[in-house]
């Protein structure tokens, strides 16, 4: 009993870590974003690298989540890792564990939505952002042709 109430609470410290480091992650991107409008790519690839460090971070922890979800399967024997199983397999004296882990998860999936949403933005913006660039190169470029052909005429 106090191997898998330890079990739970690890899996519970595990998922509010990584909700921690999504956090941060999230305020990363809204930089990530103020620096793609300001064009600063400097800075962009410095935060960019920040937020693969706290990615790299968040994901260490996926491993630990993993095998603890497998624990808890084989402890209770459910076929998937679902915490509504779990609630209704576990014994009442794990139920107060599982409701902590219920909810720390809830807080997880709003985060991640927003970051998933939050990166489609940021990468159109890049996107866009480039697209601008090479537009603006290309005119550049033929300015600089009709330039060269015009002065040629001239000569």
């Amino acid at each position: 009993m106090r191997e898998i109430r330890e079990k739970l609470r690890e899996l519970i410290t595990a998922y509010e870590e990584q909700l921690k480091l999504y956090k941060q992650i999230g305020e990363v991107g809204s930089e990530e974003q103020q620096l793609i409008s300001e064009g600063n790519l400097d800075s962009l690839l410095q935060v960019l690298k920040d937020k693969e460090d706290l990615l790299k971070r968040a994901g260490q922890y996926e491993q630990h989540i993993r095998s603890g979800q497998e624990q808890l399967v084989r402890h209770f024997g459910v076929e998937t890792f679902s915490l509504p199983q779990l609630k209704l397999a576990a014994p009442p004296y794990y139920q107060a564990e599982l409701l902590v882990l219920e909810t720390v998860v809830a807080q997880l999936v709003p985060v991640l939505e927003a970051l998933e949403d939050q990166e489609r933005r940021n990468e159109a913006a890049l996107s866009r952002y480039l697209d601008q660039g090479q537009k603006s190169q290309r005119k550049t470029s033929q300015i600089r042709r009709a330039g060269r052909a015009y002065g040629k005429r001239k000569s």
